[in-house]
């Protein structure tokens, strides 16, 4: 069979001593972090490029250092629809991500839209910072661009443009008092 497949993928294959058990989870979390899928048990995959390269580069070296056993390699798919359904589990994984942070942060959304143009409180301001570093690193594992991207970068976006005008509300009373002096 002929390789179709023109995307290159990152393996990392791995093994980890089962005690102490902080080691497991540390590289579970890492990969986890990373948006990266399983392609089988102890065998993580992402797509192949400098960064994850490099991201899975530095997580074999610490899987050696932490007395486990890894190997980092590429791969190509020989069968589309195998490629396919794992770009999919890709982009539900994704989609799945941004539509809970959409909807964890909904009614903060529609306050700061009831509430254009005013001051944040120091709560809505954690909120929305919460909510900034949510989809940084939501989009950091979004390998494949979802459309929920999109969606929920409009919303923050919208929230920008609304404190904007608070500032400069804010900016021209301070002007006026200023020439007041």
């Amino acid at each position: 069979m002929a390789m179709d497949s023109s995307k290159k993928w990152l393996a990392l294959g791995y093994s980890l001593p089962i005690n102490p058990s902080r080691n497991r989870v540390y590289v579970w979390r890492k990969l986890k972090e990373l948006g990266a899928e399983y392609f089988k048990q102890g065998v993580a995959i992402l797509p192949g490029n400098r960064k994850n390269s490099a991201r899975l580069s530095r997580l074999q070296q610490r899987i050696v250092e932490l007395g486990g056993e890894a190997q980092l390699v590429e791969l190509r798919f020989l069968n589309p629809r195998d490629e396919a359904a794992l770009i999919e589990k890709f982009r539900r994984q994704s989609d799945s991500e941004y539509a809970a942070l959409l909807h964890e942060c909904g009614d903060l959304f529609t306050q700061l839209a009831a509430h254009a143009g005013q001051k944040l409180s120091e709560y809505e301001a954690d909120r929305l910072k919460k909510a900034v570093r949510k989809y940084a690193q939501a989009k950091n594992r979004d390998h494949f661009s979802s459309g929920f991207a999109h969606e929920l970068e409009e919303k923050l976006y919208d929230a920008v443009d609304s404190l904007r005008a608070s500032a400069s509300d804010f900016a021209a009373q301070l002007q006026k008092t200023l020439d007041k002096l």
